[in-house]
């Protein structure tokens, strides 16, 4: 029986979305015990999902294409575990593949959106590991995903237990990728961004690539993994020097995004073009792109219009400063990517 549907393992937590400030500016964390609702604009909080496995799992869910969607992960025994939940419900996506940790409350991070003097906005992530820090690879059973045609694992470097070097193969990530690809899964990776201090790690993942068939990540990851200067210089080495089946690499706001596969011609397309006052915030417009992929990849579309309905997608997630809140479905989607304005290439 063909495989069907895409399994997202990794990290699940919720993110604590903060205002908009400039830098100086002062803000009140409790300001919603004192202060009414119309004097309260720039002091609101969001709560929403966070983490890989639940943003692209969302995202996926939203753009409602028929196939299965799972979430696989480590959550506290507490009240952040229960609105990971009560949103996996609300979208149709079963909460039986979570494991419960009693010794590690459910991760969570801060998100803080800075507005530079350029007024460019930036993020600031305060994060607690918790029970996502405790969640070995090993305890992905591989039963239960029989039918998945994809798997995608991630973040790498937010998953202490898959970031540990094992000999040969780089992480002891590689040795789930590698379960799932003797068990006729497709493989697919994503990271966060590394920083001086762990870069060390982020290099081991150098030799898991080799079983990683579709690796979706950002222009600096690709460039920090692959000892690249340029983005497209470093898709085609992912694959040629590292092992990956298939680079995808996403470039931000103005883009292009690529993505290169053995013996093919790099593909490179632009992005679109979103005016600054349609941006809510930036958070989960990584994960919205590897859905996108993701999806039309599942749906065996031709490479450049899954890069076209990635770069759709993650425009339109820009619009809600949740990682999900602004996902649309396929069809709206593809409305989109009909009708936006793309990115002119630099001259």
């Amino acid at each position: 029986m063909e495989k069907r549907g895409v399994a997202l393992v990794g990290s699940c937590l919720v993110d604590e979305l903060l205002p908009v400030v400039h830098p100086g500016e002062l803000t009140y964390v409790d300001a919603d015990r004192f202060v009414s609702d119309t004097e309260l604009k720039a002091e609101r909080r969001q709560h929403s999902v966070g983490g890989m496995a639940l943003n692209v799992g969302v995202d996926l869910a939203k753009i409602a294409a028929g196939y299965p969607v799972a979430v696989i992960g480590k959550v506290g025994a507490d009240a952040r575990a229960d609105l990971i939940r009560q949103i996996l419900h609300q979208h149709g996506i079963s909460s039986d593949f979570l494991l419960v940790d009693p010794q590690h409350e459910t991760s969570w991070t801060q998100v803080i959106y800075v507005q530079m003097a350029d007024e460019r906005i930036e993020r600031i992530f305060r994060h607690t590991l918790g029970a996502m820090g405790a969640f070995r690879p090993e305890e992905v059973l591989l039963e239960p995903l029989a039918d998945y045609r994809i798997v995608m694992v991630g973040y790498g470097l937010l998953l202490p237990q898959f970031d540990l070097e094992e000999a040969q193969v780089g992480t002891r990530m590689a040795l789930l990728l590698q379960r799932l690809q003797q068990a006729g899964h497709l493989t697919a990776v994503d990271f966060v961004s590394p920083s001086a201090e762990n870069l060390f790690k982020f290099i081991r993942y150098r030799q898991t690539l080799k079983y990683v068939d579709i690796c979706c990540i950002n222009d600096d990851q690709a460039m920090a993994l692959a000892g690249c200067t340029n983005p497209a210089a470093a898709c085609r080495a992912l694959v040629d020097r590292h092992g990956a089946g298939m680079a995808v690499v996403h470039c931000g706001a103005v883009g292009p995004n690529y993505a290169y596969r053995a013996g093919q011609t790099l593909i490179q397309r632009p992005n679109f073009v979103i005016k600054p006052e349609e941006i809510a915030g930036n958070a989960g417009a990584g994960d919205a792109f590897s859905a996108g992929f993701l999806h039309g990849f599942h749906q065996r579309w031709e490479i450049e219009r899954c890069l076209d309905f990635a770069a759709a997608a993650a425009a339109i997630s820009l619009r809600d400063a949740s990682t999900t809140g602004a996902m649309r479905s396929e069809a709206e989607i593809l409305t989109f990517m009909q009708n936006g304005k793309r990115v002119e290439p630099c001259s």
